[in-house]
């Protein structure tokens, strides 16, 4: 699930909607592909119900979901799924009824192709010692210890939500404080032996390749270097490392750092034509 090139960085606005088919999990509905591994089918999308959609089961998905409400709710066997909450489903986990009555908007991850089962799980999914029915971060508080010297220039905070006790892969809410710059606008580069996938929810955040505005995303292949960052009013992500722990290594020599840094993205053949159509923010005044 780890072979989808190197995306640095996609605006999701600049993606089309498109209308969910057989094969892909949750007819009726519309989504974005933000990435995709050729060979297994697993990939990061954005999911889009309108208001009224509803589905019953049962039914199951042949891929773990992990999921994040970005706007609206959704219901599903008894569990209410407003803004902010997350879950981690294994795959197998059996659905019933799901639902949305104001429509909603979710991040969601597979780690195979998410294709629907119509029938129900052996229940082994819902006994596992991974799964995560609904977590509700918003009510979570943020993990303000500083981790990493490197780092103390952002004033990172942290929300786990889900760390694999099998395979030590992580995903978390990263907040980047206001007014973070690194010293002397300078800094070493830092890369990690798994990849690192994120999608900014709000915020700012400036690096190499230019400013990334919510709806930013990226999936970073193993020991890329990046690098460094800085936020003028904040920045708040979910972020991924895939593939095993993360781990935090440094480059020895310093790179720059500028907030007038242009967008110079690093893309796959099929995101190429983004590079030269960057997406412009609406003016805040």
């Amino acid at each position: 699930m780890l072979d989808r090139g190197h995306i640095e960085f996609i605006q999701a606005q600049m993606l089309p909607w498109q209308r969910i088919g057989h094969g892909l999990a949750r007819p009726d509905a519309e989504y974005k592909m933000l990435s995709r591994d050729p060979q297994t089918g697993a990939c990061s999308v954005l999911m889009r119900y309108p208001a009224g959609w509803s589905r019953k089961g049962p039914e199951h998905i042949l891929a773990a979901e992990e999921f994040f409400i970005l706007e609206g709710s959704l219901f599903m066997d008894g569990h209410y799924y407003g803004e902010n909450a997350y879950a981690y489903l294994p795959a197998g986990w059996s659905r019933s009824e799901m639902h949305s009555d104001q429509g909603c908007v979710l991040l969601a991850f597979y780690d195979a192709e998410p294709t629907l089962v119509p029938e129900a799980g052996d229940g082994s999914a819902e006994q596992s010692d991974v799964a995560i029915p609904v977590l509700d971060t918003a009510a979570m508080t943020w993990d303000l210890t500083l981790n990493d010297e490197n780092l103390r220039h952002l004033g990172i905070g942290r929300k786990n939500l889900r760390t694999d006790p099998h395979t030590g892969e992580r995903s978390f809410l990263s907040l980047i404080l206001p007014q973070a710059e690194p010293p002397g606008h300078k800094g070493p580069q830092e890369f990690h032996p798994v990849v690192e996938e994120a999608y900014l929810i709000g915020g700012s955040l400036t690096g190499p390749h230019g400013t990334m505005h919510p709806g930013a995303y990226f999936w970073r292949p193993p020991a890329i270097p990046h690098g460094p960052f800085g936020a003028r009013w904040g920045a708040v992500s979910l972020i991924r490392f895939v593939g095993g722990r993360h781990v935090n290594e440094w480059s020895e020599t310093n790179a720059p750092f500028s907030f007038d840094a242009p967008y110079d993205p690093i893309l796959p053949d099929e995101f190429a034509y983004l590079a030269t159509r960057p997406w412009i923010p609406s003016p805040p005044y």
